[in-house]
């Protein structure tokens, strides 16, 4: 699992609640499989595969696909009785139609979803992402030229930095090592198709 990972965090829900509200079902998260032991669908799928840990109050989910599920139901999902009260940050890396997007829920409620880049008008978030040079310059406050220039030269650096940018603001660091060897729980997020 190394490219066309998109990240969810979330907090002030349980991992299982959160889970459960993003489509997963309870009988395969009580069979604890690693994600590295999942069965290969027998034919095509659009199925979101995908692990998942907590580490302290957070609750992450890696998916091997373009479009996070939070990302896709997102809409949905915020009028979720199971997820009021949650923060939780999205990046979904849609690598066929850049650049990847980043949204925003507070404990409160207020949600932001903007292309990467931008910043989503939440103070300490935006702050993390300032931190790790993932707000880029904007139209509205530079030459479209300088503009232009800016994104060509650095959007290739543009998702790990916010991916830094979510670990920081979360105080979140996922080990690269149990990733790559997909030794984390399964989770399988049926289509929303």
């Amino acid at each position: 699992m190394r490219e066309g990972i998109s990240l969810t965090v979330a907090r002030g829900t349980g991992a299982r609640e959160f889970l459960l509200a993003l489509g997963a079902h309870a009988e395969d998260l009580d069979r604890g499989v690693l994600f590295k032991d999942r069965e290969k669908p027998r034919s095509a799928t659009f199925d979101s595969f995908a692990m998942y840990e907590t580490r302290g109050e957070w609750v992450y989910v890696l998916e091997e696909t373009q479009d996070a599920t939070w990302y896709a139901k997102s809409l949905d999902l915020q009028r979720s009785r199971a997820l009021l009260g949650a923060e939780i940050v999205c990046v979904t890396t849609r690598e066929e139609d850049p650049p990847p997007y980043v949204s925003h829920v507070t404990p409160e409620g207020h949600a932001s979803y903007v292309e990467a880049g931008d910043p989503t008008g939440h103070s300490a978030f935006d702050d993390s992402l300032r931190a790790a040079g993932a707000i880029y310059p904007s139209l509205r406050g530079s030459p479209e030229e300088l503009v232009e220039t800016y994104w060509e030269e650095h959007f290739d650096d543009l998702l790990p930095r916010v991916f830094t940018a979510v670990g920081d603001h979360c105080g979140l660091e996922i080990g690269r090592s149990e990733v790559e060897a997909g030794d984390l729980p399964l989770v399988v997020f049926p289509s929303t198709f």
